[in-house]
């Protein structure tokens, strides 16, 4: 087979995986999206960041072809500086008359023959440049007839334009960089454009005359080192590319040619099929303004919140907590996941049906079909385009999801969904949201949370149709009455933030370098008088760690607005800062700042509490961290901050050691709590004589994994406090919620909690 039809080939080849990297990342769209936004729901991202998963796939492919192609211009750039540097016309009359008689040969017009050069640095004849490619000679070449065929070889490679080839090869592998026969292509593509050159200078010859070339071509790999370069056509190889050279040239007879030139045409015009067919898709896309299309169209809501409703759900079968993950195993080992390229067995009928591509897991239908009964009431028309367009993740995120009952022909799913508001300066308003939503915001962003029963049905092969939907508590409350047999006591209630933190006070903001806070109802921001530097900057190596203010480490209600600062310095030595408060004197309307103590260092977090009224409360601060093990220090003001006064908190006025602490609170003047991190059981002190003594709470029904303890509070009118797993933070996750009879002495589980 010629080398002139396997460059056509491996150039179709290059062509077709270009296309097919384009494929590529089409086909990952989505599951790159989901795979980011569920990372970034993991990591608890703010939302901005959820949907750029297939941006950073394709920056990140990106990237990598630029470093490949600005190395590339590096090289490029040296080599070229280097050959300009040394070289200089070929003078000899016989040399440039051969080139001449080898310009002729090749078929370079006149206008198109340009000065050869010598230079000391080439080790071989080679062709340089792009636009305007010139002839480099090495100083040892030989005015001869072995010249002859040197020179009628480079004029090929001119003639051939095998620079712009080589560059070609060379772009498709930096796009390709993931593709190993993207790699193998250029290899071999390299080869073949120095056999192609072989091949038309030894067109026509004897074989006396191919085997003298052949030995030139040896002496030349003798004098060279193996030096390859995409961007020059180089008359030198290695020694496995001159062997192939060597056995092409001496092969007289080519009976590949024909089944080369059908492969050749095989590929183009597959090629061209594919990029036709896909540009002239795009093209008419474009073109054709399609009318908006409203799937809501003829179709009326399904029946919800209605006691027949309730009651299909009843009439199913109830499963056990881990009934769902069980039968997606036994699904997925009886039969692989139908995935056919979104190509159903079944076509959807109206917008309350939906195709899965894996209907074993037939529990992501619920929150799409939910998104679609939120729309009803909204703008159909954009709501429809974003369904149509299959935008995976503008859908509701899933907070928390279980069986209640069926299985995958027919299922009842207890489901928390949250719906991001992108208004984040307002909470949404009781007319905006349906009787079932409720507002919460979570880390300065705003959330419409739908905690919902949802029924769905299959009605074909992967097809699922949305039966009804209920509110969720009482749903499983119905269900735990219908059938007292099955333990429904996993499932969470959905509750929000304690009342403490949602009743009307001051809102706290960071703006434009500043802390600021104002009362509900006003209009004005006041600025707190201390920077966030201050604010930000702890001891204990912990610079940099905080970003906004800590838990705990303020108090802005209509009780007290106070926020504690300070403490850093180095283990061991005298802290740089003294820990200090900043708080409002709503008497004469300024902030004024005190200093609690001089005495700590290294302080790692501060908390604050003033529980009844805002003349006496607490601090707490933690120092001293060795591994998982700090102290506490405790400190009591009963003018409003002015003063401070340290409690005895051990007997000699040690440091109290325990692990790291996770929060605090008092509840009344006298008694208040710190919970202290552990892998075991919840670990809970408390004080009832104002912080002078402490105890340990003794807790009853204590649930598996659920270790890590957050101060209790009020809710109505019961004491109350959520015990959460390691890999959930304080105000997110499922809670194991305890309450006491006794002020916080005992604690009995009383159920789960989802918080949010």
């Amino acid at each position: 087979m010629s080398g002139r039809w396997k460059k056509v080939i491996w150039a179709l080849l290059m062509v077709q995986l270009c296309l097919f990297h384009v494929f590529l990342l089409n086909k990952i769209r989505y599951e790159a999206d989901y795979i980011w936004y569920r990372g970034c729901v993991r990591l608890n991202l703010p939302f901005a960041f959820y949907h750029k998963g297939f941006a950073l796939v394709v920056l990140g492919t990106s990237f990598v072809s630029a470093v490949m192609i600005l190395l590339f211009l590096i090289r490029y750039r040296k080599f070229r500086v280097t050959c300009i540097h040394g070289m200089y016309p070929a003078c000899e009359e016989g040399l440039i008359s051969r080139y001449e008689r080898a310009c002729v040969r090749a078929g370079i017009e006149r206008e198109s023959r340009k000065v050869i050069y010598k230079s000391p640095k080439a080790a071989t004849p080679f062709v340089l440049g792009f636009y305007k490619p010139v002839l480099l000679l090495p100083e040892w070449i030989k005015d001869d007839e072995t010249c002859d065929m040197a020179l009628f070889h480079e004029c090929v490679h001119i003639k051939h334009r095998d620079t712009w080839y080589k560059l070609f090869l060379f772009l498709c592998e930096a796009v390709c960089w993931y593709n190993p026969f993207a790699y193998l292509i250029c290899s071999v593509g390299r080869r073949d454009i120095e056999i192609d050159c072989d091949e038309t200078v030894i067109a026509g010859c004897a074989k006396d005359k191919r085997a003298e070339y052949g030995q030139f071509l040896i002496d030349s790999l003798k004098k060279v080192q193996e030096r390859e370069c995409v961007h020059s056509a180089f008359f030198g190889a290695n020694g496995k590319e001159m062997q192939a050279r060597i056995l092409a040239i001496m092969e007289e007879k080519r009976p590949y040619d024909v089944i080369a030139k059908m492969a050749a045409a095989l590929l183009l015009a597959e090629t061209v099929l594919v990029i036709s067919v896909t540009g002239w898709g795009r093209i008419k896309e474009h073109q054709v303004q399609k009318a908006p299309e409203n799937i809501y169209e003829g179709y009326e809501k399904p029946e919800c919140f209605t006691d027949k409703t309730l009651e299909r759900m009843l009439a199913l079968d109830p499963v056990e907590e881990d009934a769902y993950s069980k039968e997606v195993q036994t699904l997925n080992g009886r039969e692989a996941d139908s995935d056919q390229n979104g190509q159903l067995p079944f076509e959807t009928s109206g917008p309350w049906q939906i195709g899965l591509t894996r209907p074993n897991y037939y529990g992501e239908s619920v929150s799409r079909l939910v998104y679609r009964y939120l729309n009803y009431d909204r703008d159909q028309i954009a709501a429809s385009e974003r369904i149509l367009a299959d935008g995976a993740y503008d859908y509701p995120e899933t907070s928390y999801q279980r069986l209640l009952a069926g299985d995958q022909r027919e299922a009842v799913f207890a489901v928390v969904l949250r719906e991001f508001w992108e208004d984040t300066s307002t909470a949404k308003t009781e007319d905006e949201l349906p009787f079932f939503g409720r507002t919460e915001k979570v880390d300065g962003y705003y959330y419409v949370y739908y905690p919902l029963a949802v029924h769905v049905k299959m009605v074909g092969d992967q097809v699922f149709e949305l039966k009804g939907i209920g509110e969720m508590d009482e749903t499983v409350e119905a269900f735990r009455a219908r059938y007292p047999q099955t333990d429904y006591s996993d499932v969470p209630c959905f509750v929000g933030k304690p009342d403490f933190e949602t009743e009307p006070g001051f809102a706290v903001r960071t703006s434009d370098g500043s802390l600021e806070m104002k009362k509900d109802g006003e209009e004005e921001w006041m600025t707190v008088p201390v920077t966030l530097e201050d604010l930000f900057t702890r001891g204990d190596e912990m610079d940099g760690a905080l970003t906004r203010l800590q838990d705990g480490s303020y108090q802005c209600n209509g009780i007290k607005q106070i926020f504690a600062y300070g403490g850093c310095g180095s283990f061991g030595q005298s802290p740089g800062t003294p820990v200090q408060v900043v708080y409002y004197d709503e008497e004469t309307g300024v902030f004024r700042n005190s200093v609690v103590t001089k005495d700590y260092g290294s302080v790692r977090r501060l908390f604050v509490s003033f529980p009844k009224d805002n003349e006496t409360g607490y601090l707490l601060l933690t120092c001293e961290r060795t591994m998982w093990q700090e102290g506490t220090a405790c400190f009591v003001t009963q003018d409003g901050g002015k003063s401070w006064k340290e409690l005895m908190v051990e007997k000699g006025g040690e440091l109290m050691l325990h692990s790291l602490t996770m929060d605090m609170r008092f509840i009344t003047i006298e008694i208040g709590f710190i919970t202290i991190r552990d892998s075991q059981e919840p670990y809970v002190i408390r004080t009832n004589d104002g912080g002078i003594s402490w105890s340990i709470a003794s807790f009853h029904g204590k649930k598996e994994y659920y270790s890590i303890a957050y101060a209790p509070f009020f809710e109505e009118g019961q004491l109350v406090l959520d015990v959460g797993e390691e890999e959930y933070g304080k105000n997110g996750g499922i809670k194991a919620r305890y309450i006491s009879e006794d002020l916080g002495e005992n604690w009995v589980f009383d159920k789960y909690v989802l918080k949010q």
